[in-house]
């Protein structure tokens, strides 16, 4: 059997898009607004970032380059790309992986998975945080009340969008 159904939003932590002027090359700057950024996204789930660094190039980097900076959290590294969008030093970014809270995942996919499937199961993904790149995979075990068991493969979709599947 394969199912395939969106997860909610609230689900993934898909982090952020942001716009801003950095005025200059002020990669500090840079470096507190995706941080700021990324906080919002995850304080549903009670975690924020612990840093981030961009790089810091010799010369000033020109309208439509991009360059990926790496925000750290839970030890875990979410890359982040910056856009340069115009000679003004404003700039665009966007992650690039998705963050989940495995024990959130598994808890939400419980009731997401036994709707689809019609009977009751329990959905284990672990513990801890996954980043995955968009487009990337893991599984959680799903168990009935019987012991078997089924894969669940999740893909990290962008901003929110991750689904799932039954794998037999």
């Amino acid at each position: 059997m394969v199912a395939t159904l969106s997860v909610p939003l609230s689900l993934a932590l898909f982090g952020c898009s942001a716009s801003f002027s950095i005025g200059g090359p002020d990669y500090e700057a840079l470096e507190k607004e995706i941080a700021a950024e990324l906080d919002k996204s995850y304080e549903s789930i009670s975690r924020t970032v612990d840093s981030v660094e961009c790089p810091r190039p010799d010369e000033k980097p020109k309208a439509g380059e991009t360059f990926l900076c790496d925000a750290t959290v839970d030890g875990k590294v979410v890359r982040v790309e910056v856009t340069v969008e115009d000679d003004e030093d404003k700039v665009r970014f966007e992650t690039i992986d998705v963050a989940f809270d495995l024990a959130d995942t598994g808890s939400r996919l419980t009731a997401d998975v036994s709707d689809k499937v019609g009977f009751p199961v329990t959905v284990d993904c672990g513990e801890g945080l996954e980043v995955v790149p968009v487009g990337g995979t893991f599984t959680c075990t799903a168990f009935d009340d019987n012991g078997d068991s089924a894969l669940v493969e999740m893909t990290a979709g962008p901003e929110g969008s991750s689904n799932w599947k039954l794998v037999e």
